[in-house]
C-alpha cells in the first residue's frame, strides 16, 4: 500500500512538471541538433511542438518574413521537401514536428497565430524553446543578428516565458545523417543540458502562472564538448552553468577586414568590445561576459534579457534635454 501511495505521488509529481513547450530554431526543422532537442525533452515527459523554418534561416536575427505562395518554389537545403510541396506541414509520422516556409520569428507567430489555434485547441504553452543552435550566439551583438534569439525574443514580445541555447558546433548538418544515441555526441549532450536547466525552471517556478518573469527571457550559450574540444585542452562533457550578462569585457563586435591576398573583404570579430559595451545601466554590474565564460574551460553562460529597450531614465532625460524646445507634448 506505502508503496502504491509513493508511485501515485510519483506519477502526479511528474505530470505536475510536464509542460507544453513550442520548440523552433533558425537552422531549420530537419537540423540534428533541435531533433536532438525535440527527443530528449520529449523523453522528459514534455509535450512538444517543434514549429522550425523550413531550412537554413541564420542571422535573420527578429526578420519577420513567410513564403507568399502556399508551395515551395525549391528544394529545402537537404532536398528533404522538394519543390511543388506545401510551404508548411508536418512530418508523416509525427503531427507535432512541423515546418513553415518562413525566418525564425515568423515561426513563431505561425505557431501562435495559426497552428497551436487551428489543430491543437489553442493549447495554453508553458515556454518557447529556441535552438539547440548550431553555433554559438554571444554578446549583445549577436542578440539583434541571431535568428535564434529573434525567435526568443519575439515570443517573449508576445508574453511567453523563452529560451534560447546555442551550441559550439558549426556544422550544418541533416538529422537523417547525423542524429543518433551516441552520449558523446555534442547535440545529445547539449539537448540533456536543455533538459537539465528547463527541469530546473519548471521546478522553481512551482504554483506560479509564469516560468520567467513577463517581458524577461534568457540567453544560454554551450562552449566545445567532448569531440569538439581541442586535443591538450580541458576535457568537457557535462558544462557547468555560470549566470553572465550581455554586455561587459570581451564582448566580440562583429567587424571586417579586407583580406590583401583575396582582394575580398572578411568577417573580424573586435573581441574587446567598445566603451559602449562597457556601460553599466541595465542588470547585475559584476557578472562576467558571456564570450569570457564560453571561451575559456567547461562552463556554460547564462544571461536574463529584457524586451524593454528604452534607455534607463537618467539617460533618456538627457537626450530629452538635449531636444529641448523641439519636442511638444501631444494634445
Amino acid at each position: 500500500m506505502k508503496f502504491l501511495s509513493a508511485l501515485t505521488t510519483a506519477l502526479l509529481s511528474t505530470a505536475a512538471l510536464a509542460k507544453n513547450i513550442v520548440l523552433t530554431n533558425d537552422d531549420g526543422w530537419a537540423s540534428t541538433e533541435i531533433r536532438a532537442t525535440y527527443r530528449e525533452l520529449t523523453n522528459a515527459g514534455h509535450n512538444v511542438y517543434l514549429v522550425a523554418p523550413l531550412e537554413q534561416r541564420s542571422g535573420f536575427g527578429g526578420t519577420f518574413t513567410f513564403s507568399y505562395t502556399d508551395k515551395l518554389l525549391h528544394d529545402d537545403q537537404f532536398h528533404f521537401k522538394k519543390e511543388g510541396d506545401a510551404a508548411w506541414g508536418h512530418e508523416e509520422n509525427d503531427d507535432h514536428i512541423w515546418y513553415f516556409n518562413a525566418t525564425p520569428a515568423a515561426c513563431v507567430g505561425f505557431a501562435f497565430d495559426y497552428l497551436l489555434p487551428t489543430h491543437f485547441a489553442d493549447v495554453k504553452i508553458d515556454l518557447v524553446v529556441s535552438g539547440v543552435n548550431q553555433g554559438l550566439n554571444l554578446d549583445i551583438p549577436m542578440f539583434t543578428i541571431s535568428g535564434t534569439i529573434g525567435a526568443t525574443y519575439n515570443a517573449v514580445y508576445r508574453g511567453y516565458s523563452a529560451v534560447a541555447f546555442s551550441g559550439s558546433t558549426s556544422n550544418n548538418s541533416f538529422y537523417q545523417d547525423s542524429l543518433n544515441d551516441d552520449s558523446n555526441a555534442p547535440a545529445n549532450i547539449y539537448a540533456k543540458k536543455v533538459v537539465e536547466i528547463t527541469s530546473k525552471l519548471f521546478e522553481s517556478q512551482g504554483d506560479n502562472e509564469r516560468v520567467l518573469p513577463l517581458g524577461t527571457g534568457l540567453n544560454v550559450n554551450f562552449p566545445k564538448v567532448t569531440t569538439l574540444v581541442k586535443e591538450g585542452s580541458e576535457e568537457c562533457s557535462d558544462p557547468q552553468f555560470v549566470f553572465s550578462r550581455l554586455t561587459g569585457e570581451h564582448v566580440a563586435i562583429p567587424g571586417l577586414k579586407l583580406n590583401e591576398t583575396s582582394g575580398v573583404f572578411e568577417f573580424s570579430n573586435l573581441k574587446n568590445g567598445s566603451i559602449a559595451t562597457g556601460v553599466k545601466y541595465n542588470g547585475i554590474f559584476d557578472l562576467p561576459s558571456e564570450n569570457s565564460v564560453t571561451e575559456n574551460g567547461c562552463w556554460t553562460s547564462v544571461s536574463a534579457f529584457s524586451v524593454d529597450y528604452s534607455a534607463p531614465e537618467q539617460e533618456a532625460n538627457e537626450a530629452k534635454a538635449l531636444l529641448g524646445d523641439l519636442l511638444v507634448q501631444r494634445s
